[in-house]
């Protein structure tokens, strides 16, 4: 059994093998394509052997490479790799053989390295769709704010009925009324255009969640709709991945910092070391779930919420929603108050 490591950049990967013995045997640097990555695997000769690379945007070309030889590889997170990263002495060629020899210590389990996830191509997809939808309801909000300023600096006044820009009617209005104005009437064009492909991109994530049974369960929680269940599913794909709440908040950056000094623990801000994305679908469904339900996390935020101030209290509840989704999704039952 040979361990590479591979130092993967955007257009070379540096890859350095170790033998059974921890001897490095081997050192290549090819293109970080499919016929980079073949040349290298035909210099193993049939012999046995398995990949480690750090977790970055260009890991998953390789990644993929080696999951369709059928070769065993892993994605280590970066933060495993911090001897690497704080090195004084650092060359690609150098980083490769680190990663080498702790993916053979990791697989004779003499280190602890915390792998990353790599989803399915069909999982990686779903994710971006997500991300995608995301991205534009921000575009969507910015642009509502842009066409209120510039409607207030030109003394333009929106009566309180056409208040929602989102409806059809509030657009006619302003068109009809401000139709000598061109930058408004563009602006208002644009984000008529932004909203069609929004909502195009919402009926495709909604259709994604038909028959299956993890997003009905998400759905039964008040503040998660069919959209926001199949958003968070893109997330987590696998439950039983998480072996209790902790580590489901952990993921999504919504773990605090603790540090044990002196006999004594401190809990610190939340790490926010997972996706915002996430963090902020989290925060609306939580405050949605709040208005509208009452539930022992409602309970919660309303009490917290005279300690620490409404903004801390609700990343706090949203702990405590995501507690409840992970207890939901693990009993395989819907969501009782």
């Amino acid at each position: 059994m040979k361990y590479i490591g591979l130092d993967v950049h955007k257009g070379n990967t540096v890859a350095c093998a170790i033998s059974a013995g921890g001897k490095a045997v081997m050192s290549a640097k090819v293109r970080t394509n499919d016929i980079g990555l073949g040349e290298l695997h035909a210099r193993m000769n049939g012999s046995e052997y398995v990949v480690m690379m750090e977790s970055s945007t260009y890991s998953y070309v390789v990644y993929r490479f080696f999951e369709r030889l059928g070769i065993e590889a892993h994605v280590v997170h970066a933060r495993s790799l911090r001897m690497i990263t704080d090195s004084d002495k650092k060359t690609d060629r150098t980083d490769a053989e680190w990663i080498g020899r702790c993916l053979r210590l990791w697989k004779n389990k003499e280190i602890e390295l915390a792998m990353s996830y790599v989803p399915t191509e069909a999982e990686a997809e779903l994710k971006d769709l997500c991300r995608y939808k995301e991205e534009l309801s921000n575009k969507l909000g910015d642009e509502v704010r842009r066409i209120r300023s510039h409607m207030h600096r030109n003394c333009e006044e929106l009566p309180s009925q056409f208040h929602d820009l989102s409806a059809k009617r509030s657009r006619e209005f302003i068109s009809t009324t401000y139709s000598n104005d061109y930058t408004l009437l563009q602006r208002v064009s644009g984000y008529a255009a932004l909203l069609k492909e929004s909502d195009s991109v919402a009926k495709e994530i909604e259709r994604r969640g038909n028959e299956d049974r993890n997003v009905e369960l998400l759905e039964s929680i008040p503040g998660i709709g069919r959209q926001t269940a199949v958003q968070l599913m893109s997330m987590i794909v696998d439950i039983s991945r998480f072996v209790d709440p902790e580590k489901l908040c952990a993921y999504f950056g919504m773990a605090p910092r603790v540090r044990d000094s002196g006999g004594k623990e401190h809990h610190g801000r939340m790490t926010k070391s997972g996706d915002p994305m996430m963090r902020s679908i989290m925060e609306r469904v939580t405050l949605s779930h709040i208005r509208y339900c009452d539930s022992t996390i409602t309970a919660y935020f309303q009490r917290k919420k005279g300690e620490m101030g409404a903004k801390k209290a609700l990343m706090s509840a949203a702990r405590k929603m995501l507690a409840m989704i992970h207890a939901v999704l693990k009993r395989g039952t819907p969501f009782t108050a």
